[in-house]
């Protein structure tokens, strides 16, 4: 049963990842004049107009230098507030807003930061980008529990509430649903009499 479950969330796990890379971001472009194939057409990026692309052509367009993603980064210091804030409404039902894949730009921070910190050229540089991966990684930790907790005691509840739908992360969306879903069928084929 075990094995069942463990496969189930390998599958919930991957297609949150996919979705994630879908996700629309802003980006600034300021590479040559070239074509990028979007939902079934071509789009001619031009140098310095914004454009919104997947974030997986985004990265790829990063990497090569032509692009700046304009969205608000997740850095230590945001998620520290975060985590402040709702450790502080702990037991309400209350959810400080994270849009959209929350967790996975985390984990994109998080990497972008292991590859300075592998490039890194002295040691001052490497003491700053590890106490910013370590305090970046113990607070999304913290806050993941937190959330999680009041997730948790949701469950319980018919519907959610649409302001509190509306302030979860997609994956935390994803990540009820599946088990609202999971409970919903175990109460109805094994718990009901």
């Amino acid at each position: 049963m075990n094995g069942l479950v463990e496969l189930l969330g390998l599958v919930i796990s991957d297609y949150i990842s996919r979705d994630a890379e879908e996700e629309y971001v802003r980006v600034a472009y300021t590479g040559p004049s070239t074509l990028v194939f979007l939902e079934d057409e071509y789009v001619e990026l031009v140098r310095g107009a914004e454009y919104n692309l997947p974030r997986w052509i985004a990265q790829i367009l990063v990497d090569k230098g032509y692009v700046k993603v304009l969205e608000e980064s997740v850095d230590a210091v945001t998620i520290s507030r975060l985590l402040f804030n709702e450790s502080r409404s702990r037991g309400l039902v209350k959810f400080e807003k994270l849009k959209g894949y929350f967790y996975s730009r985390v984990k994109n921070t998080i990497s972008h930061l292991l590859k300075q910190y592998k490039s890194a050229g002295n040691i001052e540089e490497i003491k700053k980008i590890s106490d910013t991966l370590t305090a970046l990684t113990s607070n999304t930790r913290g806050l993941y529990k937190v959330r999680l907790g009041k997730m948790l005691s949701l469950l319980s509840v018919q519907e959610l509430p649409p302001e509190v739908l509306g302030n979860l992360s997609e994956e935390e969306k994803h990540l009820y649903n599946a088990v609202r879903t999971l409970l919903e069928i175990l109460n109805k084929r094994v718990f009901e009499v």
